[in-house]
């Protein structure tokens, strides 16, 4: 299948994320080289914490979608056993 307009503007941009990736760390590599250990310490404590801190919120939130999703769930099974047959079959086509 030949490849659209699309997936080629598509795939430049990947490209050149690609390379403002690479950038991006050799930069961060060379402030860490230069960076005393003291203020590496320090950054990469406050980085493990905010990212403890992400990946509670992040569990938080799939939590209440996981409890909405439930009771979405329960909420369109009463009604398909609750509804009449024509009006199941007007609400829940496919």
């Amino acid at each position: 299948m030949p490849l659209t307009e699309k997936d080629r503007q598509f795939l430049q941009i990947v490209d050149r994320i690609k390379v403002y990736l690479l950038l991006m760390a050799l930069t961060v590599f060379v402030y860490l080289l230069l960076t005393p250990v003291e203020e590496i310490r320090m950054a990469t404590t406050v980085v493990g914490v905010v990212l403890c801190l992400v990946f509670w919120l992040t569990q938080r939130l799939l939590s209440f979608v996981m409890l909405l999703d439930f009771e979405l769930t329960r909420i369109v099974n009463v009604l398909k056993r609750s509804l009449p047959e024509a009006q199941r079959r007007e609400l829940f086509r496919d």
